[in-house]
Order: structure tokens, then C-alpha cells, then sequence
């Protein structure tokens, strides 16, 4: 059995490549390690530039370069393909198209169809319940943003991008604060300052007229959130790691004093946590929603009864829940992805 690893560089492996490939590899897979960017097709049959891997040996560090067989490998000759990185955006559209594609033969832990369209905060309201969100508005329109803050003087927020990751871009707005008008304007693109007319009031009828044109800057806009800001946020998050449906790790994250973000990537510490039932519970449910669309591995961050974000694409947790607790999930999950496909296979 051979399972296929997509990451950005085999020659420095991450934080889930590591404990994935070997956890496989104690259950006796080959593991190759592809290229995300060097995907290709021979007449249409998929195939990426990486190291297959041999089951025995010394487990893989974080950081690791993998050593093995270098070539080419085709993915209909893999029996699972696991994506851990995103194509950059000079290729991104490309990658997905064909790893969708590649998907029509070829078994994937999560969907990419599931991945691409489920992986941004605008999904939380078709996964999530009503009462563990919360209330969220979108628009790539910087007035309608503006307006609805000033609606809630004594609201805090969060705004940020729906599709960034690692807490970039993620601000915290607190009533009347002096910057807001700002940062919306940013995270919209600072699309209404870029009027070939300006905002005086006697141009206001050139702008309305040439507002559909998008001038010869072209369209500038970009989407937004705004979010009621959760207090239970302050009292630390958790990331829970879903395989299958079942919260497999778990660990805390203790941000720095100074910044409001809990981001492991942004400074924060992994911490030993309980997981109690009730959210475990709710991890569960949002796995299980999840499988409906070919999702089989999530990161779930959570300050309950909040669901704060969903991370599909290469989800960190396994690595930091063994730092936290000393105690290595990654054998679980290897097999309950290994019997949900071959169950899959055997249908």
C-alpha cells in the first residue's frame, strides 16, 4: 500500500508531514513524498516529482529532509493521497484543477472539492450551529462594513480576511476605536479611495456612474469579515484534531500578553488541556458534517461554545498536542483513515 504526501519541500518536512508518514509507515505503507508545484499529467494521467520513502527505518523529525527514491509518481498508483500544502498562487488554480481531476481515480483523505470550498470562514454558517457561532457579516464593500460597525457602538469585532490563515490580517476593533475606519478600508482592498474622482461631494454623480466601470485600475475590492468578537476567546483556545469523525488530540494555546491572536504561528505556546464532553461533543458533530463532503481530517479551533475556525489543509495539532502532552496520536489517526478507506474500498 503507498500512500501519497503533497507538501511544499520533502527536503524540509512539516508538522503533520512528520507524524503521517510515520505513522503509516508502523502500519507498513510506502510513503512518497510529492512536490505540490511539480504536478503534471501524461497524457491526462497525474503524476508529481518526489521520494518514496522505505517503510523501515528511523522515524522523521520536524524538519527532516526525506531520503529515498527520487522519480516521478503517477497517483493512480498510489492507494491514498493526502494533501498537506496548498499550491502557491502563481499555480494554485492549476494544482487544484488537477488534483480534482486526479481525485475521479485516485482516493484523497480529504475531497478537494471539500477542501476548496469549506475551508474559509464563510462556511462556518453551513457547518456550524447558530448558537456555537459567532454572528459574522461579509461583504468586499467597505460602506456596508463601516455602517454596520457604527450600527453597534458598544460592540468589539474582529475583521478579518475569510480566506487567510495563521492569524494574518485578523484585528481586533473595539468600540469608537480610532483606527477602524482604517483597517476597514485595508481589508477591503482600499477599493473607495481608489476613485479616479476622489470623494468630493460635486463628483459624487462621476462616481456613481463609473463605480461599475472599476476605472482603469480595474477591480479592486476585496472581501472582508466582521465578526463579533467572543470574550470566551480570553480565556484560551483549543485545537482539536477530528479523524473520521472522533477528536483524536487536543492541546491548548497560550498567546503572548501582548497580541490578542492565540496563533501557534503568531507566538503562541502549545499547552497540555482537558477536553471536556460537551466539546468533544461539538468537535465530533463538525467532523461528522464534514465527512458528508469527503472531509476526513480537520483541526477544530474552539473557545467553547464557540467554534472559532475550520483548518482542512495540512491542520497543525498532531505535532503540537504531542509537544503539549507527550503522548503521540498519530497512530490513530493512521488507522482510522486506513479502515475508513479500505472500508470505502470494499463497498
Amino acid at each position: 500500500m503507498r500512500l501519497l504526501i503533497l507538501t511544499s519541500r520533502p527536503d524540509c518536512l512539516g508538522e503533520n508531514d512528520v507524524p503521517i508518514s510515520n505513522a503509516f509507515r508502523r502500519f507498513g505503507w510506502e510513503v512518497v513524498f510529492g512536490e505540490i508545484t511539480a504536478i503534471g499529467s501524461d497524457d491526462y494521467r497525474y503524476f508529481t516529482r518526489g521520494v518514496q520513502v522505505p517503510a523501515s527505518g528511523e522515524p522523521y523529525q520536524l524538519g527532516s529532509a526525506a531520503q529515498g527514491t527520487r522519480g516521478l509518481y503517477f497517483f493512480d498508483e498510489c492507494q491514498l493521497v493526502w494533501v498537506n500544502s496548498g499550491g502557491p498562487p502563481s499555480v494554485a488554480r492549476d494544482v487544484w484543477q488537477m488534483l480534482w481531476l486526479a481525485s475521479q481515480h485516485t482516493p484523497f483523505v480529504n475531497s478537494i472539492e471539500g477542501t476548496l470550498f469549506l475551508e474559509t470562514k464563510h462556511a462556518l454558517g453551513n457547518l456550524v450551529p447558530k448558537e456555537n457561532r459567532a454572528f459574522a457579516y461579509a461583504s468586499n464593500d467597505f460602506s456596508l462594513l463601516w455602517e454596520r460597525y457604527r450600527q453597534s457602538p458598544d460592540v468589539w469585532w474582529v475583521a478579518k480576511p475569510p480566506n487567510a490563515y495563521c492569524g494574518q490580517n485578523v484585528f481586533l476593533l473595539p468600540p469608537n476605536g480610532p483606527n477602524v475606519r482604517t483597517i476597514l478600508q485595508c481589508l477591503t482592498g482600499n477599493a473607495d479611495a481608489q476613485s479616479q474622482f476622489g470623494g468630493l461631494a460635486e463628483r459624487e454623480d462621476l462616481v456613481t456612474e463609473s463605480q461599475y466601470g472599476y476605472g482603469l485600475g480595474g477591480f479592486k475590492a476585496e472581501y472582508a469579515i466582521l465578526q463579533h468578537f467572543i470574550p470566551e476567546v480570553g480565556q484560551g483556545e483549543k485545537r482539536v484534531i477530528v479523524a473520521c469523525g472522533q477528536a483524536v488530540a487536543w492541546h491548548g494555546r497560550k498567546g503572548s500578553p501582548d497580541d490578542h491572536r492565540s496563533n501557534i504561528a503568531q507566538g503562541a505556546k502549545p499547552i497540555p488541556v482537558d477536553l471536556h464532553p460537551a466539546e468533544i461533543e461539538l468537535a465530533e458533530l463538525i467532523g461528522r458534517k464534514l465527512m458528508k463532503y469527503g472531509i476526513n481530517f480537520v483541526g477544530v479551533d474552539m473557545a467553547y461554545p464557540y467554534i472559532i475556525e475550520l483548518n482542512l489543509t495540512n491542520p497543525g495539532g498532531l505535532y503540537d498536542a504531542q509537544l503539549a502532552s507527550g503522548i503521540d496520536r498519530s497512530g490513530r489517526v493512521a488507522e482510522l483513515i486506513i479502515s475508513r478507506f479500505q472500508e470505502h474500498g470494499d463497498s
